[in-house]
């Protein structure tokens, strides 16, 4: 029964998504600015990134040190996205970029439903899913009497 239910409850969390993604990249842009003065960029999709450089004694150190590093850099941009009204839904994604000591952080909001194969696989279900209520629909209409003689003859067995 979940299934059927979240057909069609996933358009309004695709539509919820979409709007979260829209204010997101307008916000973004509106304050490019100020991202780079920070030394963020803001991507064609509206993604905030920017790079953080680790100073030799942290490249030696434990990976734990390494991250820890990288996670009070990135505290450092917290009050620039509350500014900005993104700090409840942006999500860091942190990725160490390849023969250099430094790692790429790039930030927008965590998406479920706003992705390529989930809107398109959503799109069949539902098509399926409206497709098999047509033709129940369909059924009953084209058998309509026979439905209301069974009724009529179930009203009757339970004496009403």
């Amino acid at each position: 029964m979940k299934w059927f239910t979240n057909t069609f409850s996933y358009w309004s969390e695709l539509v919820s998504e979409i709007r979260i993604w829209w204010v997101f990249r307008s916000a973004a842009r509106q304050n490019i600015t100020k991202l780079n003065e920070n030394d963020l960029r803001v991507d064609w999709l509206g993604r905030i990134y920017g790079v953080v450089n680790m100073p030799e004694e942290v490249v030696g150190a434990a990976p734990q040190v390494q991250q820890a590093y990288v996670l009070q850099q990135i505290n450092k941009w917290g009050p620039l996205t509350t500014e900005m009204g993104l700090s409840d839904i942006i999500y860091p994604e942190i990725n160490r970029i390849p023969s250099t000591n430094a790692y790429l952080v790039v930030m927008w909001p965590q998406y479920d439903a706003l992705g390529l194969w989930y809107i398109l696989g959503n799109i069949i279900k539902s098509a399926a899913v409206g497709f098999g209520l047509y033709l129940l629909a369909r059924v009953i209409w084209v058998n309509f009497h026979h439905v209301t003689e069974l009724f009529n003859k179930l009203l009757g067995l339970a004496g009403m």
